[in-house]
């Protein structure tokens, strides 16, 4: 299943920056992992947003709250089911089949 993480300042700015190198490690590892597939900050930069990939939204929430802004509360996550239906161009790679390649990197 498909999630969206709104990832939204908590903190103050000075604790984000402290914790960011931590952060961006952690996302990745979620990368490399293809548990999150699209990661970035607003053009404002008030709200990080990632598209994960979890098995319910219990574990996607789990898998949001184990990054260190959320663990140090310099920032609060939402995390949304998303129902994804279309990737790419239209003649491009299905939703299914950009999962499928996600999650065989997992493997």
């Amino acid at each position: 299943m498909w999630y969206l993480v709104l990832s939204r300042k908590a903190g103050s700015e000075e604790a984000r920056k402290a914790h960011l190198k931590e952060h961006m490690d952690w996302l990745l590892e979620q990368h490399r992992a293809g548990t999150v597939l699209f990661s970035g900050p607003t053009a404002d930069k008030s709200t990080g947003i990632y598209v994960m990939l979890a098995s319910s939204h219990d574990e996607a929430v789990k898998l949001a709250a184990g990054d260190p802004h959320h663990i140090y509360g310099d920032r609060a996550a939402e995390v949304l089911e998303w129902e994804a239906q279309r990737a790419m161009r239209l003649d491009g790679p299905t939703v299914d089949e950009v999962e499928a390649m996600a999650r065989a990197r997992t493997a």
